[in-house]
């Protein structure tokens, strides 16, 4: 665990080599502050920790096989699917089979407000 003083929001980590971010080296830091010194905190009801929201590329080999040779990643590449907080699926286009895996659910209930914080970890 790691403490620090830090700026109240939504953060990102990451490796600082395109590669190890390729293969998923990443992760949310939020820095919540108490709702009297947040200016947004007007705007909802509940800022709940299982509401980030951390959106990546899916490649389906290692980023070493992808690129072999390199250090950062090519830009243009698409990505085989997209996971959400690591969660995802995907159907090959070659079988038609599709992996059988949770996909990300966000509980609420109607009629309330809720604070989602979303961050793109693509590094593709």
């Amino acid at each position: 665990r790691y403490q620090w003083q830090g700026n109240a929001g939504t953060h990102f980590w990451h490796a600082h080599t395109g590669l190890q971010k390729l293969d998923g080296l990443y992760g949310s830091i939020v820095v919540r502050q108490p709702p009297s010194k947040d200016p947004n905190s007007h705007l909802y009801d509940y800022d709940l920790t299982t509401h980030v929201m951390l959106i990546s590329d899916w490649l389906h080999e290692d980023a070493a096989e992808r690129y072999p040779g390199r250090l950062a990643v090519n830009t243009g590449q698409d990505p085989e699917s997209v996971l959400i907080n690591g969660k995802g699926q995907f159907r090959d286009p070659n079988t038609g089979f599709m992996t059988n895996t949770p996909l990300e659910v966000f509980t609420i209930t109607p009629g309330r407000r809720y604070r989602f914080r979303m961050i793109n970890a693509f590094a593709s």
